[in-house]
């Protein structure tokens, strides 16, 4: 049971190490970042989920209103 708990500390302390490596290197990513760039992406990712789903003409707010006064 002993060897067992090592094992599972041994293996939260890599993951902690790790995540450590991973946040400097997230950090790195985003410095780096070309910020045009990221916003052409972001800007065609939305034309192309808005071509797939078209905006509705109406937000929802008044339907979820309905449901919530049946609940009262």
């Amino acid at each position: 049971m002993k060897d067992e708990k090592e094992k599972l500390q041994a293996w939260a302390q890599r993951w902690k190490d790790t995540g450590k490596v991973l946040e400097k290197l997230r950090r790195e990513e985003i410095k780096n970042s070309d910020l045009a760039d990221s916003l052409r992406s972001f800007d065609l990712a939305l034309k192309s989920a808005l071509w797939l789903e078209p905006a509705k003409p109406y937000s929802g707010l008044v339907e979820y209103h309905k449901i919530l006064s049946k609940l009262r």
